[in-house]
């Protein structure tokens, strides 16, 4: 599976807020002229680029440990043939941790939805337990849940008594994070995935505010200018598929956010009332966390998909409902 484009039906990248006069427009130029493309690539850019959060996973490693068998038809449509491939210099990328991943184990889903006076008191828990080192950082509603879910899933998992480095890997919608921002009417899908790195048992015993302030740090990264020196990256990148943004499994969490994407809006029945209930159609994959808001109510509809024993475990800590529903 290619994670970059796992997201295709990310809501937030493809409508945006548009308005219903606002006529999309297929045209990737508008994002490539952010790119600061050349004919060669600029090292100076490049490697203000890797230097940024972004796994670079190689899926085409076959020797890797733990490699699949299953991975290697998807592989090989995407290699060029081996004559030209002996002539192309790849890029930087590390091994994906496959013996993380067990795909054999079932996988279950819940979601939970938080109502405004939850959300609230966790920004406000977040704000009040900021470490010194990120004292001045603003956290968002959005950084506060993500941080009280993440640190319940690595207690789940049972990371509390492990050095082990756990990650998670934040969906970065790139259409305001340019300058100028994309319009409204742009259709695509323009995101990339930047990822928060700790250790196993930091995760499990921190406080809220540590790690949304952790999240917060990461996401400040992605300037117009970094963002604009990723674009120039990728664009000269000469084997883009063969690289993966994230990963999934027992120290990998992916999230994806639909906040703002007015999903709850959606008049399907022309009855002009808000849905009651909604659910984004994803793979049940171990570490997959999905966000909707609800509207302009300030609620949340958090996804988590983990495996079986470990989502029980997560239902049943008591810590989940220490901001209430």
């Amino acid at each position: 599976m290619q994670f970059a484009h796992a997201w295709a039906a990310h809501a937030r990248s493809f409508f945006g807020a548009n308005p219903p006069h606002c006529t999309p427009l297929f045209d990737p130029t508008q994002l490539d002229q952010h790119a600061a493309v050349a004919s060669s690539p600029d090292p100076e850019k490049v490697g203000r680029a890797r230097a940024l959060p972004i796994h670079r996973f190689d899926r085409w490693d076959s020797d890797a440990p733990g490699y699949p068998s299953w991975i290697a038809p998807s592989v090989a449509c995407t290699k060029p043939p081996a004559e030209e491939l002996g002539h192309l210099e790849l890029s930087p990328s590390t091994r994906p941790p496959w013996p993380t991943w067990d795909l054999s184990l079932p996988v279950e889903h819940l979601q939970i939805r938080f109502g405004a006076e939850a959300i609230a008191k966790m920004k406000k828990a977040a704000e009040d337990s900021l470490p010194e080192s990120l004292s001045g950082q603003q956290v968002s509603r959005l950084d506060s849940v993500l941080a009280h879910v993440w640190i319940l899933m690595n207690r789940a998992r049972q990371h509390e008594n492990t050095q082990d480095i756990v990650y998670l890997n934040n969906t970065l919608g790139l259409r305001n994070r340019v300058e100028p921002p994309l319009p409204d009417s742009y259709v695509g899908s323009p995101i990339l995935l930047a990822y928060v790195e700790k250790t196993g048992y930091e995760v499990s015993t921190a406080t809220i505010g540590s790690i949304a302030g952790s999240i917060r740090q990461v996401m400040s990264q992605f300037t117009p200018d970094a963002v604009s020196d990723y674009l120039h990256e990728v664009a000269h990148e000469v084997c883009p598929q063969r690289l993966w943004q994230a990963f999934l499994g027992s120290r990998h969490t992916i999230v994806t956010s639909w906040v703002r994407a007015r999903a709850y809006e959606v008049d399907f029945c022309a009855t002009q009332q808000q849905a009651r209930y909604m659910q984004g159609v994803m793979p049940r994959l171990d570490g997959l966390v999905q966000v909707i808001d609800i509207a302009d109510t300030g609620a949340f509809d958090i996804s988590v998909c983990l495996e079986k024993e470990t989502l029980q475990r997560f239902a049943q800590d008591p810590m989940l409902k220490a901001y209430g529903f």
